[in-house]
């Protein structure tokens, strides 16, 4: 069978079980309480069933059964996807303390780190000194990158359809990635994860008339979407045959990764807890200064395939990954400089000049 037919069949096949496991446990979650009710904070209307990760993970693991080898590797990042799923749905059920969070996310990420095998210990040639490895360093890095990168897409969760639009667009980079180095086996599990995005998108968006029951990702999807990114990062930046730089793994997840590393210094200065629940997100600043919730998602959206692209582009025409490096921190710069010591920022954190219901989840 042609490569191209079979990664038809593969994304139909994700595309599918997604939609049909939305079908399934939508009444599920209803029944048992598995729902995200209205408060202060969260804006919403009505008792939301919080089955987006629970869907997306069902899709993906019956189309890796389906089509994927049947690689140590590929199972054990099954199990530990499973866990994160389960451990994240506890908590959508019973919030659970950030304590035992951190101890469940630990566990996680050392079934990858020493039973997959993938973690961060060569960082590239950052500096235009040589690629910087280190060594057994990489371990308890690879801890911190996988907690970083699971919080970060659960803090972005602000808006509907924002982690949808934002995960499916580092999934898709990463696979263009894979594809241009032609390593098919984890392209398949990249298109596999964006495809099994998109139903929870539609459904989280309210687009079409049979998708009008709107879910939430829930922890469990936004826990289980960073461990997948970092694993497809370390498998992709990592070893002799890497199919992309380290470099340009901060490219394809920049809008995540900026908003939480500027909201995270913020609070630093403020002495605030970094994991302090707030409202100074992207998402919220673009509506306080009069964007609808809409609007707001479009241009993130945008911002977030700008960067991809970017990323995408320096690996292709080769530019040394010291002044991709460069460029990306002076892209951080300018952004955490522009939210937090200008005088606009007093405008931003004055009240919304709407009322249109919002959704926002954090640890």
């Amino acid at each position: 069978m042609p490569e191209w037919l079979t990664l038809s069949f593969q994304v139909l096949t994700s595309f599918v079980f997604a939609f049909a496991a939305i079908k399934v446990f939508k009444p599920v979650a209803l029944d048992i309480g598995l729902v995200d009710r209205p408060s202060a904070r969260k804006l919403h209307q009505g008792n939301i069933p919080l089955i987006g990760g629970l869907s997306i993970f069902a899709a993906v693991l019956f189309a890796a059964i389906i089509w994927l080898p049947n690689t140590q590797e590929l199972r054990l990042y099954l199990i530990a996807s499973a866990m994160t799923v389960f451990i994240g749905a506890l908590d959508d059920k019973y919030d659970l303390s950030v304590r035992v969070r951190l101890v469940g996310q630990m566990i996680i990420a050392s079934l990858m780190i020493y039973g997959v095998g993938a973690y961060f210990s060569n960082l590239g040639d950052l500096f235009n000194l040589g690629d910087v490895d280190i060594g057994w360093l990489g371990i308890p890095f690879t801890y911190f990158v996988i907690i970083v990168a699971i919080n970060a897409f659960n803090m972005i969760d602000g808006i509907d359809g924002l982690i949808g639009a934002l995960s499916i667009n580092t999934f898709t980079a990463i696979a263009i990635l894979f594809l241009l180095s032609d390593q098919s086996s984890y392209l398949s599990v990249a298109l596999i994860l964006a495809t099994a995005l998109l139903p929870f998108l539609l459904f989280n968006l309210k687009v079409g008339k049979h998708m009008q029951s709107k879910i939430f990702m829930g922890d469990s999807g936004s826990m289980f979407i960073g461990l997948s990114v970092v694993w497809l990062l370390a498998c992709g930046t990592q070893g002799e045959q890497h199919a992309f730089s380290p470099v340009t793994a901060l490219w394809l997840t920049a809008v995540p990764l900026m908003d939480m590393l500027s909201i995270v210094i913020r609070r630093f200065r403020q002495g605030l807890s970094p994991l302090k629940p707030d409202r100074d997100h992207i998402h919220h600043i673009l509506m306080r200064i009069g964007n609808s919730p809409k609007k707001a998602l479009l241009s993130i959206s945008l911002a977030a395939v700008v960067m991809s692209a970017i990323g995408i582009l320096g690996e292709f025409f080769g530019i040394p990954q010291s002044v991709m490096f460069a460029l990306f921190i002076a892209v951080f710069g300018v952004y955490h400089w522009a939210l937090t010591d200008t005088a606009v920022l007093k405008q931003f954190l004055r009240e919304p000049k709407h009322n249109k219901p919002e959704y926002h989840e954090e640890i």
